[in-house]
């Protein structure tokens, strides 16, 4: 099981390590934390993974005996959900984090401003047409994907608001709190009239 893990690890370190050639400013970003340690004590499957910030570099070990900045601890699923989580606000996530979490802000934020060149690694693996092309439909797969997923947030948004009535429309909840503010203010100037007698 130690031999298939360190396998995958280094040849996930590889792919990944390729990806970021194609991404000089999130390399940049990578440098800024060098030698920083970020340790994943996944609980299924039992897995633990040490990632090693190196120059502009990432290496992932399956065993580390040094000092850890980071260290956190959670399923597989868990520790993939919490990508894009606020640190600060892991409750209920499933995940605890321990140690230095700003090291967590910082890779959280180098994760999501990840843009690597895929036309560019495509075009040097099969050439600049097919790369081209195959850039090309990925970017309109993504994006087709995205505008599903937004279709699919606003539509379960109005069934949830206006089928249900679970919850109320943004009129709604705007008309209720122009009505508190407007009984707050008459509240205030009875209080006055009364201070007044």
């Amino acid at each position: 099981m130690n031999l298939l893990t360190t396998a995958g690890l280094a040849a996930a370190e590889n792919i990944i390590n390729k990806s970021l050639h194609y991404d000089p400013a999130t390399k940049i970003a990578l440098s800024s934390i060098s030698g920083k340690v970020l340790s994943l004590n996944i609980s299924a499957p039992q897995i633990k993974i040490a990632i090693l910030i190196q120059d502009s570099a990432i290496r992932l070990m399956s065993h580390w005996d040094g000092e850890v900045d980071t260290q956190l601890n959670g399923s597989l699923l868990a520790l993939a959900q919490i990508a894009n989580t606020p640190v600060h606000n892991l409750k209920d996530t499933g995940v605890t984090a321990m140690g230095d979490l700003q090291l967590l802000a910082k890779l959280q934020q180098i994760i999501n401003k990840l843009d690597i060149d895929w036309e560019e690694m495509l075009s040097q693996l099969f050439g600049d047409i097919v790369g081209h092309q195959t850039a090309n439909l990925f970017r309109h797969k993504i994006k087709w994907t995205k505008d599903r997923t937004a279709t699919a947030q606003r539509l379960a948004g109005e069934f949830v608001t206006e089928e249900l009535g679970a919850i109320p429309s943004k009129i709604e909840l705007e008309d209720f709190y122009q009505q508190v503010d407007e009984l707050r203010l008459a509240v205030d100037r009875l209080s006055a009239r009364f201070n007044n007698l």
